[in-house]
């Protein structure tokens, strides 16, 4: 039986772990200092769909806040997509974008992995991030507008649980020196990915059944690709990859809500 001094810091090591996920995954200031066996990003994944409904939550408010000064569905969808890009540091979008350069410009594993590890945006890159931006915003503007900020928190909350879920079961295929600096040494534990499947699929309470099932089996087709289409190419993921997870899901569900809501 666990002893209080034991429960206590269990509980401790979890606040810390979701600090540094704001550290890791956002630009929110977080003027605390965080140990550093917490910055570890594969222990501090557990909390990305608790950042997502942060994200999220603060990008609803946003537009709720620009509709009503403008009254403009569209105008207030650009501007929340600046506050949410501004509040994560376009961390995903990045992903996306390196995502599209590598596997659209790279050959074999090795020329892809360097391909996405160059900072620069390639062609790939610039056309996938624009079309990805601009099917989100679109698909979001045929949402009706009282249910816009609904649609905002839950595709930030669940295409993060459907990011983090691939670091269970799927190898991180970077060097060892790579691994342990990103923090992907450690492997997702099952714990881990339920507590992620649990805040993540908590915002379906919102929907009926009929399309929480469709959005399910859409993301499922879309997790069975990717983990094939990335195993095919490089045998494993990459941080790349799970960002670029994240823009698809996060596509994905706002183009579903946009035909089931509309």
């Amino acid at each position: 039986m666990a002893t209080d001094s034991e429960t206590g810091h269990f509980w401790r090591f979890q606040w810390q772990l979701l600090l540094a996920a704001a550290v890791l995954f956002t630009r929110i200031p977080i003027w605390k200092k965080i140990p550093d066996e917490a910055l570890q990003l594969s222990r501090a994944a557990r909390f990305l769909p608790v950042i997502g409904i942060l994200v999220g939550g603060l990008s609803a408010l946003s537009f709720l806040g620009f509709y009503t000064i403008w009254h403009s569905s569209w105008l207030a969808l650009l501007l929340s997509t600046v506050v949410g890009i501004l509040l994560t540091g376009a961390f995903h979008e990045d992903g996306f974008a390196d995502s599209c350069d590598g596997f659209g410009g790279g050959w074999q594993k090795e020329q892809v992995l360097a391909i996405m590890k160059d900072s620069r945006i390639g062609t790939y890159g610039a056309l996938g991030l624009g079309l990805m931006l601009t099917v989100k915003l679109s698909a979001l503007h045929l949402v009706p507008v009282e249910r816009v900020a609904y649609a905002i928190v839950l595709g930030h909350t669940l295409s993060r649980s459907f990011s983090a879920s691939f670091m269970y079961g799927l190898t991180y295929v970077r060097d060892e020196a790579d691994r342990k600096l990103s923090g992907h040494n450690d492997p997702l534990t099952l714990k881990e990915l339920a507590f992620i499947a649990a805040i993540g699929l908590s915002g379906l309470l919102f929907l009926s059944i009929l399309h929480s099932v469709i959005l399910l089996l859409i993301l499922c087709l879309l997790y069975v690709l990717l983990r094939w289409y990335w195993l095919r190419r490089i045998g494993g993921y990459t941080g790349d990859c799970l960002g670029g997870a994240q823009q698809l899901a996060e596509a994905c569900i706002y183009l579903v809500l946009a035909a089931t809501l509309s």
